[in-house]
């Protein structure tokens, strides 16, 4: 499905800020970025993964809906994807990960970018986890290989983007709502959290 807004001036001019979408974010100095462009409503559970993988160490960013229903449609595809705030960040950073979802009843993970060793890393990680991953094909067009990719666009111009399936998602939190998901928090999130994070300060040393 097309996206209705070709960049963020787009979606801008036609929404409120804080009460059709908002901005989220925290700095750290590590030059590790947990980002995502679909937080909130967009993509359920990419906020809450930016945040606790960023913890006080790493910064995060997350352009999030907060429409009571309707948020897909603020969707920008990331090969489009510009908010100012965002794009900095991420071109500020060293090691960036992206945190996004696709519609599945199956847990999964697809990893892709551009960064194939912390791709590796990453999915040796949820392995040894028991987490359902697979190596997204760059020719797929959620593998996030592009070069215009937002995820791409840091220091080392390579990132890693993880599409996180609706079951896998859904399985993080004890009460599946914007409002409660950061305050409901499982063990099954915060192994796949721990997987992600270990993986890129071993790999950030």
């Amino acid at each position: 499905m097309a996206d209705d807004y070709k960049n963020f001036e787009e979606l801008r001019q036609v929404n409120n800020y804080e009460s059709d979408y908002h901005l989220l974010m925290g700095f750290g100095t590590s030059g590790i970025l947990f980002m995502t462009p679909h937080g909130g409503g967009i993509e359920s559970g990419a906020s809450e993964l930016c945040m606790f993988s960023a913890g006080t160490k790493h910064s995060y960013y997350a352009l999030e809906g907060w429409r009571s229903s309707g948020n897909t449609a603020l969707h920008i595809t990331s090969t489009h994807w510009d908010e100012p705030n965002g794009t900095r960040m991420v071109k500020e950073s060293k090691y960036t990960v992206s945190y996004h979802g696709y519609a599945s009843s199956a847990k999964n993970t697809k990893i892709g970018g551009r960064d194939l060793k912390l791709m590796q890393l990453v999915k040796a990680n949820f392995e040894a986890a028991g987490i359902p991953c697979e190596l997204e094909p760059t020719t797929s067009n959620i593998a996030g290989a592009e070069p215009t990719n937002i995820v791409n666009k840091n220091k080392r111009r390579m990132g890693i983007q993880l599409e996180i399936s609706t079951a896998q998602r859904t399985a993080f939190f004890d009460t599946n709502t914007r409002s409660e998901r950061r305050n409901t928090t499982n063990a099954e999130f915060d192994a796949y959290v721990n997987a992600v994070v270990s993986a890129v300060e071993s790999y950030a040393k």
